[in-house]
């Protein structure tokens, strides 16, 4: 049971967070276990049983909010417009639509020096920042981390009351660098634009996930054409004849063969791609990466880091985990079916090269059993581990798999879509 406490002096606030938890719920997230009730103090508590609770104090909720100890303190604009930046914020601090030179910006501490971009932005009023609160607490009982409650908030403030943001326009853009800020994310890109190859096909099919070139070469023989070699022990003797035997391997059939992690050794021995997690991109060189012309794809836990790394342009991303795993420690909690298709509703708005859509491998606890309503989602892969190296006959999971992302709706509405256009290309050349 999740329990949403709202001061008894600012009891109106109630109706604001009752119509985004509705809002929420239209998109399939459950909002049962959640009940509004009154705070003892001046600040939006969050109680959840088993956690620790959060609490947010507001110059909307109380003029003195310096006073009160909350794991959020939001300070919004006392006047119409933007207020200006005096200080950049400490942990736990969150100032929303501040002015710094020509731009306009959401700026937050949680640990980490964070910022979105919100220049597109109408200037808000006391209503609008009165409905960005309450989507915050809102979306924080849903279980959303701060900056994805920051993210969808500055969504949320750009579309109509009704609506759940979906369209890449819609949101705010996560900062990668600002001086004034005192942003810079770690992502050595040497100033330069980067971008990586583009996948011809989105449809990347069945993703392995393995640890060896002699799983590679298994796997080669069977058919598959896009895997991944992961392998966690940087300190393993054999580390880079592995990768350069499972390289060659992909180049033999032909593969798109992507390395986890070991970026330089990928490079040297000319792989198809690489894949690295959130924090691996702080260690790595895009610059060098893009003048390689290697393949990238990048791992996602949520909508900012998902509108955070398409500002460098991947060759696909990766969205999980979606259930809980064990195959290795995740920095966040399972996403689940509604979030994953949210988050490929929105990715199917996202300008990729000349079209628009990435590919995305859908990650995390997926198996025979789950994977046909991960794939109902809409993703363009599934990445599987277990499934496939704990299997007695691989060679008959692959086959299942198959069929499973070869008669889903999905396709068949991807195959009317492809014949309605070429239809419609036919028509137009036939009226020229």
């Amino acid at each position: 049971m999740v329990k949403i406490l709202i001061p008894s002096s600012r009891i109106e606030f109630t109706g604001h967070i009752q119509q985004s938890l509705l809002l929420a719920q239209e998109q399939g997230l459950s909002i049962d276990d959640i009940e509004l009730g009154v705070s003892p103090t001046q600040s939006i508590v969050i109680e959840a049983e088993g956690k620790p609770s959060l609490s947010l104090s507001s110059n909307l909720l109380c003029d003195d909010i310096e006073n009160d100890a909350c794991t959020f303190h939001i300070q919004y604009p006392n006047e119409l417009g933007s207020q200006e930046l005096d200080a950049l914020p400490t942990e736990g601090n969150v100032l929303v639509s501040v002015k710094v030179n020509d731009g306009i910006y959401d700026i937050w501490n949680d640990g980490t020096l964070k910022a979105l971009d919100i220049s597109e932005s109408d200037a808000p009023d006391l209503a609008a920042n009165i409905q960005h609160l309450c989507h915050i607490a809102s979306l924080l009982s849903l279980d959303f981390p701060i900056e994805d409650c920051m993210t969808l908030a500055g969504g949320l403030r750009n579309v109509s009351r009704e609506t759940w943001p979906k369209s890449f326009h819609d949101f705010p853009t996560p900062v990668l660098e600002n001086a004034l800020l005192d942003i810079k994310v770690g992502w050595s890109t040497r100033s330069h634009h980067v971008k990586f190859p583009y996948h011809a096909d989105k449809n990347l099919g069945l993703y392995p996930v393995v640890d060896s070139a002699e799983w590679i070469e298994r796997l080669l023989k069977l058919g598959i054409k896009t895997l991944q070699l992961r392998i966690k022990d940087p300190q393993q003797p054999d580390l880079e004849q592995s990768i350069a035997r499972a390289i060659e391997l992909g180049h033999q059939y032909k593969a798109n063969l992507f390395i986890n992690d070991y970026w330089q050794l990928a490079i040297k021995h000319g792989a198809f791609g690489v894949h690295l997690g959130q924090e691996d991109i702080e260690e790595s060189d895009l610059t060098l990466l893009s003048e390689s012309g290697i393949h990238l794809g990048l791992s996602t836990h949520g909508y900012y880091e998902l509108l955070r790394i398409v500002q460098i342009n991947p060759s696909y991303i990766a969205l999980g985990h979606i259930f809980p795993t064990t195959t290795k420690v995740m920095p966040s909690k399972p996403q689940g079916l509604v979030r994953l298709a949210l988050y490929q509703q929105l990715i199917d708005t996202i300008p990729y090269g000349d079209n628009v859509g990435y590919p995305t491998v859908a990650i995390g606890g997926i198996d025979l059993e789950t994977a046909p309503k991960v794939w109902e989602t809409g993703v363009s892969s599934l990445a599987v581990v277990r499934a496939i190296t704990l299997a007695d006959d691989p060679k008959q999971v692959i086959q299942s798999f198959d069929q499973i992302m070869h008669s889903s709706p999905q396709l068949e509405q991807t195959k009317q879509a492809e014949k309605m256009l070429e239809g419609t290309m036919l028509e137009g050349s036939v009226r020229v």
